[in-house]
């Protein structure tokens, strides 16, 4: 989950444009309208007190004048000066694009019925920022990969994934970031999902996983273009009587919990073609990610949702300030403590004695563990993973991006495990009205971050779905993910390939490992004090099969 402002994406550029004085001095002004302060040629937008949601307005309003910036050309040329001579430097795009005619970046112009277009989210907007600025290709590139006990058929796979995308939206979506008043998701009528088909046909399970690692490196260094649908790559490595499963997607079209939906429709819709059968799928609701936008902007607008996060946040960030560390980390540090069935089965019983979800038994543990590891015993405050899908029948069926990170207050963290978990649980509830108020903006009125360790907490149970499949056999579970925070901790149940427990995805510039290690150290003390008594349990450490934010507690 990414702290985030909002973004501009990267529009066909029309031509180069002549770097006069003119040019120079509409930018500046341009820089100074949206600033608010006198700009001159040569002063810095972001040291003036820009960001990505000034930047957007900065964009749109040169677009609309003719000027074709894009984010890219602001991040790497920020005083108006500097920019003017890239535009004019700028070799001209053939097939320049007119901004009436629509998102398609093929040149073509779309005919009617052909896309529709809605705003996009903050959190969409703020990651495509985070991914941009960071210039890290694997940031929010997510996969997971799987071994599929199934004859493979090419036909019939490739029919079960055009049913996929005919079925999600999110599979169909690009982005236009630029071109309008607002950042759209740009959603096409069809798509077809790249299939990268590799045979190993003399059973070599060894060269079969060696193909395997090569695409999942080369997808980790291949930016995803967020002008063309889909957002979301696939490979099959095809043995005899079985095969390899790798799908690659970007966080900004779906969360956690909508991968792992994905995937199980995907799996079932091939299963029904082998059979001849239908799917069974039910329907999905309509319209749900249009809702899901409707709904945080409607929460920006609540006027008591400021200052209610305003209240909850304020409170210093738990290891780092802003001379050290203000934009994306680079979470290349993972470790994992695994909790076995005996304990989890305990802590339930906890959770039902305190009368409160196994979740909020965990805040409890997390807060508790966050306090002592910090040396604090008053409130602390942590990223909390909140999802935000709309109320509707159905809605966990939907495939999208659903989620909000916001700050929770926990404490005092010296107070026992079951009072902590009815504190925590009563935070959540005061924040359900205002869950999808965005970040940006939370960190806006802040003027800092709101937290530097995230919470998590995702049951991956969507996943029980394909033991009713009847040709499908799947294992051999593996996942990668990265997100933008210092360290994040996901509480996972029965996530394929790693189980049930905890994983910290941590920066290790920012955070030493050995502070990692006090700090699992801590939870698992706190695991087991709270199951009361507790049991044994395996630590791991190294980079685990971690999961994607999923946010479905």
């Amino acid at each position: 989950m990414p702290h985030l402002d909002s973004s501009i994406g990267v529009p066909t550029r029309p031509g180069a444009v002549a770097a006069d004085a003119s040019v120079v001095d509409l930018l500046r002004r341009l820089f100074t309208a949206e600033l608010g302060v006198e700009v001159a040629a040569e002063d810095d937008f972001y040291a003036m007190g820009g960001d990505s949601l000034i930047a957007l307005r900065v964009v749109a309003a040169a677009v609309d004048r003719g000027l074709p910036v894009r984010l890219i050309d602001l991040l790497t040329y920020p005083n108006a000066a500097e920019l003017a001579e890239h535009l004019s430097s700028e070799e001209p795009h053939s097939g320049g694009e007119d901004p009436s005619a629509g998102p398609d970046r093929t040149g073509a112009t779309p005919r009617p019925g052909e896309v529709t277009m809605s705003p996009a989210s903050a959190l969409q907007v703020g990651m495509i920022y985070l991914c941009e600025t960071a210039g890290d290709t694997a940031l929010y590139n997510d996969l997971i990969g799987m071994r599929v006990d199934a004859t493979f058929d090419e036909q019939r796979f490739r029919s079960a994934l055009r049913r996929l995308a005919d079925r999600h939206p999110a599979l169909r979506t690009s982005f236009d970031l630029a071109t309008y008043d607002d950042a759209m998701q740009v959603i096409w009528t069809t798509a077809e999902v790249p299939l990268d088909l590799r045979h190993q046909s003399d059973g070599d399970e060894v060269a079969a996983d060696e193909l395997v690692a090569r695409w999942r490196a080369h997808q980790l260094d291949t930016p995803f273009d967020w002008d063309r649908a889909p957002l979301v790559r696939c490979q099959v490595v095809a043995l005899p009587g079985s095969f390899r499963l790798t799908v690659a997607i970007h966080h900004a079209v779906m969360d956690g919990w909508s991968f792992a939906r994905m995937l199980v429709d995907l799996l079932t819709l091939y299963d029904a073609e082998l059979n001849d059968g239908d799917a069974g799928l039910p329907p999905l609701p309509e319209d749900g990610l249009a809702r899901f936008v409707e709904a945080e902007r409607a929460a920006a607008a609540v006027p008591e949702a400021a200052a209610f996060w305003q209240q909850r946040a304020d409170l210093p960030p738990l290891l780092l300030d802003r001379s050290r560390f203000s934009g994306s980390a680079n979470p290349d540090g993972y470790a994992a403590l695994r909790m076995e069935p005996e304990l989890l089965a305990a802590l339930r019983r906890s959770a039902a004695a305190a009368r409160v979800p196994l979740k909020s038994l965990l805040i409890a543990v997390h807060g508790r563990a966050l306090g002592e590891w910090t040396r604090n015993e008053s409130d602390v405050v942590t990223g909390l993973v909140m999802n935000g899908r709309p109320e509707v029948d159905g809605a966990d069926r939907l495939v999208g991006l659903f989620l909000n990170t916001v700050p929770l207050r926990i404490g005092p963290v010296t107070a026992d495990h079951a009072d902590l978990a009815r504190a925590a649980l009563a935070g959540e509830r005061a924040a359900m009205p205002y869950r999808r108020y965005p970040l940006a903006l939370i960190e806006q009125n802040l003027g800092r971050r709101a937290y530097d360790v995230v919470f998590n907490f995702t049951d991956f149970h969507v996943y029980d779905e394909l033991a009713g499949l009847r040709s499908v056999r799947v294992g051999g579970w593996w996942s990668t993910d990265k997100a933008s925070d210092p360290v994040t901790c996901d509480y996972t149940i029965d996530f394929p390939g790693f189980g049930t427990g905890v994983t910290v995805a941590y920066d290790q510039d920012l955070v030493p490992p050995a502070r990692i290690e006090e700090l699992l150290g801590r939870i698992d003390a706190g695991l087991r004090l709270a199951a009361a008594p507790g049991r044994s349990r395996r630590r791991d450490a190294g980079r685990p099969a971690g999961p994607a934010r999923g946010g479905t507690g």
